[in-house]
């Protein structure tokens, strides 16, 4: 593999709606409620569905991408799953529906991508809804050769939601909205199951408040638009999913918004988002996190005449939140045993603690840096699970 699999059209982070919300209110519960009226009762949002699998792209040439690195064409299957329904999905189509209905140039198009969430984890009732193997398309980079603020006109004008990447002006990002998935239907590709279309967020919160709170779903993924900001992607995740920051600033938040003078739709909203975080009672895997959770808080509770000593250590939460970034980061990657075959287990090893390092800092919002201490420790906790997964692989081979 090494380096010439690397690629530079990684797909952006989406943020946790949870820390977006709690920042949103944060920010304008003073003197800009109207902000909160606009963004969270007003504005119109696209709802589909979250899945937990993997992030496969494909291109207008036919090369199929992983999160990080390029897949190469003999290969069949990704982390054990066939990738028929991807190798059979006609992304050159795709881009010509594109280029007509926003009328552009297709002189200008560089390179087309599709993004999609390839369904490789037999995760909720995912077996039982027979999409194991499906690639549920959702969004797109079209690579520019120039003038990109035309091409992004152009898109908007013709009803996608569109923005130009930060880290690349080259690049044009199409998020799921109704024209994206029309477009994409018509090139007969799948797409999400639909959760809120052109409804606000508090609609879309008060739909999917009772599947979310079971845990019958990993989470809801939505398309926003706001004057100040544009076009934005949130993923707003269950219970059961480990994500103790987010969910912390968010009871903050909540509490904000009860006690100040807001609309009451808008307090209804932030109170069932709440309810998803506490009221487990029907989600029986978040409830065994919740415990596991409480554990950990006993754990890191200041010893009596500790005093302040300042972060110089890893607390336990630290220490869940990096095992469960390997657990996620591994999820971008093919599985372990094709690596070792491949002879190129250090390179995977390598390639997770990259990963593991970005889970980090994108989940805990109140990291200030990725030290050597934390560094070290991401090291430790790498090596030690693949080491344990060679392990039970050779004892399955013997």
């Amino acid at each position: 593999m090494g380096d010439k699999s690397k690629h530079s059209f990684r797909w952006d982070h989406t943020e946790n709606a949870l820390t977006f919300w709690s920042m949103f209110v944060t920010r304008n519960i003073g003197n800009q409620k109207d902000r909160l009226y606009e963004l969270f009762l007003q504005n119109p949002c696209y709802a589909t569905e979250k899945y937990d699998g993997t992030n496969i792209a494909k291109d207008d040439g036919g090369q199929i991408y992983s999160r990080s690195l390029l897949i190469d064409e003999g290969e069949n299957d990704f982390n054990k799953i066939n990738l028929k329904k991807v190798k059979e999905a006609d992304v050159a189509e795709f881009r010509n529906q594109l280029t007509e209905v926003a009328v552009l140039d297709p002189d200008d198009i560089n390179k087309c991508l599709v993004y999609g969430e390839f369904i490789c984890n037999g995760y909720y009732d995912y077996p039982k809804r027979s999409i194991l193997g499906d690639w549920k398309v959702f969004g797109a980079t079209v690579e520019v050769k120039r003038k990109p603020e035309e091409t992004l006109e152009k898109l908007l004008i013709a009803g996608f939601a569109a923005v130009i990447k930060s880290s690349n002006k080259q690049h044009i990002l199409l998020f799921t909205n109704e024209k994206f998935v029309e477009i994409a239907k018509q090139a007969n590709m799948d797409v999400p199951e639909n959760k809120g279309c052109n409804v606000t967020i508090a609609e879309v919160i008060a739909r999917n408040k009772d599947g979310m709170k079971k845990g019958l779903l990993e989470g809801i993924v939505m398309t926003i638009h706001d004057k100040e900001f544009g076009h934005k992607i949130l993923k707003w995740k269950g219970a059961q999913e480990f994500q103790p920051i987010a969910s912390e600033k968010a009871q903050e938040a909540n509490e904000m918004i009860q006690s100040e003078d807001v609309h009451d739709n808008l307090k209804t909203a932030f109170k069932q988002v709440c309810e998803v975080i506490t009221d487990i009672s029907e989600n029986k895997t978040a409830m065994r996190l919740a415990k596991k959770a409480k554990k950990i808080q006993e754990k890191d509770k200041p010893k009596p005449n500790q005093g302040n000593q300042g972060k110089k250590y890893l607390t336990n939460l630290d220490k869940e939140m990096i095992q469960d970034g390997i657990i996620q980061s591994q999820k971008k990657f093919d599985s372990v045993e094709k690596y070792k075959i491949k002879g190129d287990i250090e390179e995977y090893k390598g390639n997770l603690i990259n990963e593991v390092k970005k889970h980090m800092a994108e989940e805990n919002s109140n990291l200030k840096e990725i030290d050597e201490n934390i560094l070290s420790f991401i090291k430790h906790k790498v090596n030690a699970v693949i080491k344990a997964q060679l392990a039970s692989d050779d004892k399955t081979d013997k």
